[in-house]
């Protein structure tokens, strides 16, 4: 070759556009991960499950990436890397809405910034920052024929009078409803790339609360593509899933979660963790779905099939089992670990068979060994008053030890006599004793028969029987007391009725967040005779919390599910306040340990009759270190 051809070539090779890369092409090639934003620093790896989403941020036949997540799946490095493919290969105006502006401001300085610092083929691409009018500040940043806008969804005056071929969306469950009193921000944001035919809408998240979750609305549209693994024994394909109320899925050892195993729906062979990498190497993403519109890719990942080693299976379980009985934790787990949305209903979503399943040997009216205090919840309705009888102990653990169903008027006397029997009737602990119900919480209902309830709390207050009132929103258990009965002057009456609020949004929470829990004994578990009546769990199990709009934020309620009766939920919210009206009355710090002190002493007195043990009915705990256990008497 010539002179003269060399510089023809070389003018060629100059003004030839860069080869057309897909997106994992161009960050194995070209991206580099940052030591500030990243706990290996280096060469980027697209891992297999990223393949796919990444690579259809580029594909010119999808207009829109739905990406539902939990964490630990490498979302935000993903975006970075379109945005550095884009200032590279095909530039062109961006924009990127964080929830936030300080959000969209630290992303610029923790992402960004370090990005086009620590990768090569960018160097020199943007503006410098230090330099008068570079265009490159922290919200906007200006290259060769594009550039990047960083805007917060709360801030109005960033979706103003722009225009942008590609619009990032990251953590669309963060956004506020509105942006200032513009409008929703993703439809805003929309909007600014409408001119453009070759327009790119990219949305992520780790969902929320379900009918309130943006992203999930936005994957429910979308075809719901799910990773497909192959089992290393029957190589049949599926993809991952937690398996709670499943045959397969995650499972443990009771007892011993990190030693989960995944459990093949196929062949029901257990698939090792140390397996699941080689699964992950050859899976595949499949649409599971049919889109509302053409153009529209889901992706839904969570975290048990992240290569992270805080993302073991052991580790995903031991997380679950930590967060049972407690619903921040679970709903924490639910969104962050599982990707999934916290429906709310999560723990509500329990089957009346299954509950039905886990009774146990044990009869109505004996207290199992771990019983320590009674307490009894109370619910009335027109024509009949129904009563759970629920033993506690360490922890919370619980026995129901009756339930009851008294028949007629509650306007009549004979009636609430034998509401009265019942919550009189003695259990027979397995220690020898009977043991009776320390406090009873009556429902007072929606003013119906109110009146009868306040006269039989008020005429058997000595007994600690008590009325009380349903509050919803986030409340305690049992709050301070109000006085309900006034004089003809309209003053309270000293001796009158007192009137307790039950939080009963929060307690059904606890409740139904511990009837998911999958161990059999410890803090939390409930336990189930085997005599209850047939239509007990469907009760148990008869609401669900869904979610409405107030002044623009969302709230969470209790509903039934389909009109069915909830009578068996009722009486157990009650009788769990009426356990926290002991708490009250009691040492709270020590209260367990003074409890089972003074069961232990009780059998020793049994057996020698020249002992008297006489009948302990609520007392109150008034000398210093000394305390009483409700409902224990001599045999």
């Amino acid at each position: 070759m010539n002179a003269i051809d060399q510089v023809q070539a070389d003018a060629r090779n100059a003004w030839r556009p860069p080869k057309k890369m897909t997106l994992s092409e161009w960050a194995d090639a070209n991206a580099y991960l940052s030591a500030e934003s990243s706990a290996q620093e280096g060469r980027w790896r697209t891992l297999p499950y990223q393949r796919g989403i990444m690579d259809a941020m580029t594909d010119p036949t999808i207009e829109q990436v739905v990406f539902m997540k939990s964490a630990r799946v490498g979302y935000t490095k993903c975006l970075n890397n379109l945005i550095g493919y884009h200032i590279h290969q095909d530039p062109c105006p961006i924009m990127l809405v964080q929830p936030t502006e300080s959000d969209a401001e630290g992303y610029s300085k923790e992402e960004i910034a370090p990005m086009l610092r620590d990768t090569p083929v960018l160097a020199n691409l943007v503006a410098d920052a230090k330099s008068r009018d570079s265009g490159n500040t922290v919200l906007d940043k200006r290259f060769a024929g594009g550039g990047l806008s960083l805007v917060g969804a709360n801030s109005p005056r960033g979706f103003r009078r722009v225009s942008r071929r590609v619009v990032l969306f990251d953590e669309v469950d963060g956004y506020p409803l509105s942006a200032g009193a513009e409008g929703d921000p993703i439809k805003l944001g929309i909007k600014r790339s409408e001119y453009y035919w070759n327009r790119k809408i990219v949305a992520g998240s780790t969902p929320t609360i379900k009918d309130v979750s943006r992203i999930e609305a936005l994957f429910l549209e979308s075809d719901q593509r799910r990773y497909f693994v192959p089992c290393p024994h029957c190589d049949e394909l599926q993809y991952l899933v937690w398996g709670t109320n499943l045959p397969h899925g995650i499972k443990w050892p009771s007892g011993r979660p990190r030693e989960a195993v995944y459990i093949c729906e196929h062949c029901g062979a257990a698939i090792q963790h140390s397996q699941k990498y080689d699964m992950i190497e050859v899976g595949q993403w499949q649409p599971t779905a049919e889109a509302k519109r053409p153009g529209l890719a889901g992706f839904h990942l969570w975290a048990a099939y992240s290569y992270s080693p805080n993302a073991t299976w052991g580790q995903l379980a031991d997380e679950w089992v930590s967060a049972q009985g407690n619903p921040d934790l679970l709903k924490t787990f639910v969104n962050t670990a599982l990707g999934e949305t916290w429906e709310e209903d999560y723990t509500a979503k329990l089957d009346a068979t299954g509950l039905g399943k886990r009774a146990e040997p044990y009869e109505i009216l004996t207290a199992p060994e771990g019983v320590l205090v009674v307490t009894a919840g109370v619910d009335v309705q027109d024509n009949r008053i129904e009563v759970q009888v629920v033993g506690w102990g360490h922890g919370e653990e619980a026995w129901v030890l009756n339930y009851a169903v008294v028949y007629g008027d509650p306007d009549r006397f004979e009636v609430w006599q034998q509401v009265l029997d019942v919550i009189n009737t003695p259990v027979r602990h397995k220690c020898g004793a009977d043991l009776t119900v320390y406090a009873a919480l009556v429902d007072s209902g929606d003013g119906n028969k109110t009146n009868e309830v306040y006269a039989f709390a008020r005429q058997h207050r000595a007994r600690h029987i008590l009325a009380g009132k349903g509050m919803s929103g986030s409340r305690p258990p049992i709050g301070a007391p109000t006085k309900q009965d006034i004089n003809i002057r309209g003053q309270k009456i000293k001796r009158g009725a007192s009137l307790y609020p039950v939080g009963v949004d929060a307690v059904k929470s606890t409740i139904y967040g511990r009837l998911k829990r999958s161990e059999t004994t410890g803090a939390g578990v409930i336990h189930f005779p085997l005599a209850l009546p047939a239509d007990y769990y469907a009760q148990l199990t008869a609401e669900k919390q869904a979610v409405k709009m107030v002044n623009g934020h969302p709230r969470r309620y209790w509903v039934k599910k389909n009109g069915d009766r909830n009578e068996a939920l009722d009486t157990m919210v009650y009788a769990y306040a009426a356990l926290h009206y002991v708490y009250s009355r009691h040492n709270r710090a020590s209260f367990w340990e003074q409890m089972a002190a003074r069961l232990a002493k009780i059998p020793e007195k049994l057996e020698n009759p020249g002992i008297d043990t006489p009948q302990v009915e609520a007392l109150d705990a008034t000398a210093a270190g000394k305390i009483s256990l409700s409902g224990w008497r001599r045999t």
